[in-house]
């Protein structure tokens, strides 16, 4: 019976070799947890519940990302974030976030299973991206702790330069994550 519930990355058929030359990396980071969390960040109930279950008070900076601890907070808008944890953790986090925010104006869902994230790295990540991508990816103007939802190769996603700067965190829905990691790949030959 625990064989019918066997996770399997959107990205399971598809080999990730190693780059050529100084072709960017293209990794998946499979099975991440990935929750939705809305509320008014302006409301001391919602502020008091995320800080107590998150250890920070969610972000309210358009297009940015806070670490906090092993999970990350993307604001996506106003009133709505993005919680991406490690693999397996949503579950319990997602438990705790409604608890702390019962009656509280909010919802949390879990995502996990229709997201993923692709990790697109190197010195030419921001080239290969930007074959295809409407958003500013220079370094001066899209740096870390920013996020942006944008489209790449008319696919929508949620777009992150990395901590260290040399690449980019592409979060996707499953639908589109063999369609974009296959246009990615190809794209990359053509930097060539």
């Amino acid at each position: 019976m625990s064989d019918l519930f066997q996770q399997e990355s959107p990205l399971v058929q598809i080999e990730l070799g190693e780059p050529a030359g100084n072709a960017p990396r293209i990794e998946e980071k499979a099975f991440n947890g990935y929750l939705n969390l809305r509320g008014r960040p302006g409301h001391t109930g919602f502020v008091a519940a995320c800080l107590k279950v998150l250890g920070v008070e969610v972000p309210t900076a358009a297009n940015t990302v806070l670490d906090a601890g092993d999970n990350r907070i993307y604001w996506l808008g106003p009133d709505e974030w993005l919680i991406v944890t490690p693999p397996g953790q949503q579950a319990a986090l997602k438990t705790k976030l409604e608890k702390a925010l019962a009656g509280v104006f909010s919802s949390v869902v879990d995502n996990s299973s229709g997201l993923t994230m692709i990790h697109v790295s190197g010195e030419r990540a921001g080239e290969l991206l930007a074959t295809d991508c409407p958003f500013d990816l220079h370094a001066r103007v899209f740096q870390p702790g920013q996020c942006a939802q944008t489209r790449l190769a008319k696919a929508g996603m949620t777009l992150s330069p990395l901590a260290d700067g040399a690449g980019f965190e592409v979060i996707i829905r499953r639908s589109f994550a063999d369609y974009l990691l296959t246009w990615l790949q190809d794209a990359a030959i053509a930097l060539e």
